[in-house]
């Protein structure tokens, strides 16, 4: 069938991850700076003892590794603003949640590095997805928020804002990655853009020929010999225009109804004819790409057709985007049946009804 084997070009999805964040290499890394922020936090804070303190140090933990969860699986490029304002709000509330559960009876200075190590990471990697003035923001808020922190603790204000000042070279070299590199970036995804329609024109052009090829294989198998024995005036007998007519039927079903270009329906559809049935076959395309239930669609049609000595038969593949999507019409005489697809691929009907009173026919 023309509909069923005509090669799939697969649809481009989520943005390409060009800087490799998603990479098993980046994901490991991560991984083990959570490890040596853990053996930090505990190693530098032995002589803390209050539970509160460990509960808001592992609060702290978690939002800080959720932030960086977020920025290496959350699609989209550049990053999602919403989620970028979130990310930004984790950090700060991260970064403060472990400063301020340092007790100041035993504070030491590297029990508030794993914090700000982890603040310039997820700065660093929202402005590599794009979001470089998010990333800024992000950083002066963390700043404000440590030098808070030192004024009301005992640090000191400006002790507190040294715990960040060194995220601004982080995020100087990150701002030149940025400005240099996701222009080339772009430029390559455009480019895998192009290709992949470039392969979908291919494709679509490679079905297009396998379908003129195969018509064209049918007609020189079943016309041909008709048109030759009408170029040479051969004189038609009864069972030949017969046939003939089956022909021309089944070449005009080829081109006008491919879903209904199975080798059983053309057989079934051929006999019933001989024998007098009138069947019309229509394909507006509803059904493409569902094999599932045009098979079972076949099934039916075929289960008809070999029960009939007459009447007509009318399947009809219905657009896409109607609630019915194919129907099965049969009218014997003053009665008729019917079946419809369903938008969820359920095929409802079948009984007898009389033609004008809808009664039922048993």
């Amino acid at each position: 069938m023309a509909g069923r084997d005509a090669p799939a070009v697969r649809p481009a999805g989520e943005t390409v991850d060009l800087f490799g964040l998603r990479s098993l290499p980046v994901v490991g890394a991560l991984l083990a700076f959570g490890a040596v922020y853990i053996v930090v936090t505990i190693g530098s804070g032995l002589e803390i003892r209050g539970p509160a303190n460990w509960l808001g140090l592992a609060a702290a933990f978690v939002l800080l590794a959720a932030d960086l969860a977020a920025l290496i699986r959350v699609v989209g490029d550049p990053f999602p603003f919403r989620w970028g304002v979130a990310v930004v709000a984790v950090m700060i509330a991260g970064t403060a949640t472990a400063w301020w559960s340092v007790p100041t009876d035993t504070f030491q200075t590297l029990q508030c590095l794993p914090a700000a190590v982890s603040g310039i990471v997820v700065l660093a990697l929202l402005a590599v997805r794009g979001r470089l003035g998010l990333a800024w923001i992000g950083a002066a808020t963390m700043s404000l928020s440590a030098s808070l922190w030192g004024g009301f603790r005992g640090p000191g204000f400006v002790t507190g804002l040294g715990y960040t000042l060194w995220v601004y070279p982080v995020m100087i070299f990150a701002s030149l990655f940025v400005v240099m590199l996701r222009p080339m970036a772009d430029r390559i995804r455009t480019l895998r853009d192009r290709e992949l329609g470039y392969a979908a024109s291919d494709a679509a052009a490679l079905a297009a020929a396998a379908e003129r090829d195969r018509q064209l294989g049918r007609l020189d198998r079943q016309a041909r010999p008709l048109l030759e024995q009408v170029a040479d005036d051969h004189e038609f007998s009864r069972i030949e225009v017969q046939r003939a007519r089956l022909v021309e039927a089944q070449l005009r079903d080829g081109i006008r109804a491919p879903a209904w270009d199975s080798a059983r329906v053309r057989a079934a559809v051929w006999r019933a004819r001989e024998r007098g049935v009138s069947v019309v076959l229509f394909d507006d395309g509803g059904l493409i790409g569902d094999d599932s239930v045009q098979e079972r669609l076949d099934d039916a049609l075929v289960d008809e057709l070999e029960g009939l000595d007459g009447g007509r038969v009318t399947a009809r593949v219905l657009p896409p985007g109607r609630a019915t999507r194919a129907t099965i019409v049969v009218n014997v005489d003053d009665a008729s049946r019917r079946y419809d697809v369903t938008e969820a691929g359920e095929i409802v009907g079948g009984a007898w009804s009389r033609i004008g009173d809808g009664a039922a026919f048993g």
